[in-house]
């Protein structure tokens, strides 16, 4: 009887295994890439046809690690700023020919000492790039880990009011990326933006188009989220504050009440994210510091939120008053399943885990290479693209 099962379980499956490896690779293209993701574990041959590099232009992606910095020795007495890549794919990473970054440090990037990520967005990297030469420069750089392929942006005009600055792509939508800038007063109040496009090669200026009753300010390490060709950022007015990729169309987008949690020095203690196409928000309690609110805005339009779940510092720590941005930090929430990214920092090892909310179940990623890593440094996630959606600058 075993035999016969055996046999009519191979049976069923020779239909699949006799397939040719380019209609495999054409029929997973065709997928979305949380569902690649679980087809490698179907065969060691399936996770080598999608792991092979001549089939990733053809393949849909999905998260695949995070890009940090550490400070790494530059002479006797000056440090400097070095990329660094952790996979979340366990050992794949370590194989050369699997590599999604194959040069995590970006040296690729000529004539720079030191290089700070900023931002990264559907694959795209935005780095701040200090030159070798003249010491005292420094270049805004957009680039492709993925294909080693980057640009060299323009000087802004306005740079001694910049609050902060974002990058914003989306390959499903269009080829082009955009950098936006967002410009401060004196008092820290948001005065316009500044907006660079790939396909202009030029910076346009927008004069401030939230012309609500408050004066909106944003963190000068503030998160944002691209969502519906919209960049989202935390205003500290307790809302939401977007606008498109050409400054024409700008929202607000209120907060409910239980959705505040205010800090006097930075605002409401929340973070922004974007998982399976919603805008997801991620709140601390006002009453219960222990305790974390996350929200989706499922309707863009009508600026309805959805309460999803309430998280307790004791499902992810073990116990209670853990507060956030004092003990832990949020980093991301996973693009294709209700999945958070957190940072524990105890005693100076700071750990990457991450809690699937849905499960319940937490895993521990790696450890902050950087021991000076503070909750203000850049822990991006990294969505690997291998369009060619920049030049080659070589």
């Amino acid at each position: 009887m075993a035999m016969e099962l055996e046999r009519a379980t191979k049976k069923r499956r020779g239909g699949i295994d006799d397939l040719p490896d380019d209609l495999i690779v054409d029929i997973l293209s065709r997928l979305l890439a949380k569902s690649v993701c679980r087809f490698k574990c179907v065969s060691w041959r399936w996770r080598r046809l999608i792991s092979h590099r001549d089939h990733r232009k053809k393949l849909p992606h999905t998260l695949s690690g995070f890009i940090s910095r550490y400070c790494g020795p530059l002479n006797d007495d000056e440090l400097v700023s070095i990329p660094h890549f952790d996979s979340i794919d366990g050992g794949e990473e370590d194989e050369e020919e699997h590599r999604l970054v194959p040069d995590p440090s970006l040296s690729f990037l000529l004539g720079y000492m030191s290089i700070s990520p900023k931002d990264c967005c559907n694959g795209l990297l935005l780095c701040l790039c200090c030159k070798n030469s003249p010491r005292d420069e420094s270049d805004y750089v957009v680039c492709n880990p993925a294909t080693q392929r980057w640009i060299i942006l323009p000087e802004i005009d306005d740079y001694d009011q910049l609050a902060t600055i974002r990058l914003c792509f989306d390959p499903a939508l269009s080829p082009y990326f955009h950098v936006f800038a967002i410009l401060e007063d004196a008092d820290g109040c948001i005065t316009g933006v500044e907006i660079f496009s790939s396909e202009t090669g030029r910076w346009s200026h927008r004069e401030n188009g939230w012309v609500d009753q408050d004066d909106h300010m944003v963190r000068p390490d503030a998160k944002s989220v691209f969502v519906d060709g919209m960049v989202n950022f935390i205003s500290f007015r307790s809302a939401i504050i977007a606008v498109d990729m050409e400054g024409k169309k700008w929202k607000t987008i209120p907060f409910l009440e239980q959705m505040n949690c205010q800090c006097f020095c930075s605002g409401n203690l929340a973070f922004i994210g974007q998982s399976q196409g919603h805008l997801y928000y991620i709140n601390s309690r006002n009453r219960d510091s222990s305790i974390l609110s996350v929200w989706t805005l499922d309707d863009y339009c009508s600026r309805q939120w959805s309460f999803k779940y309430n998280i307790s510092t004791s499902q992810l720590f073990g116990w209670t008053n853990m507060r956030l941005e004092r003990k832990y930090n949020l980093i991301a929430i996973h693009p294709d399943c209700n999945m958070i990214f957190y940072v524990s920092r105890d005693e100076g090892q700071n750990t990457l885990l991450s809690y699937d909310m849905d499960r319940g179940e937490i895993n521990s990623i790696c450890n902050i290479r950087d021991p000076f890593w503070n909750p203000w440094d850049p822990c991006l996630p990294y969505v690997p693209v291998f369009m060619e959606s920049l030049p080659d600058h070589a």
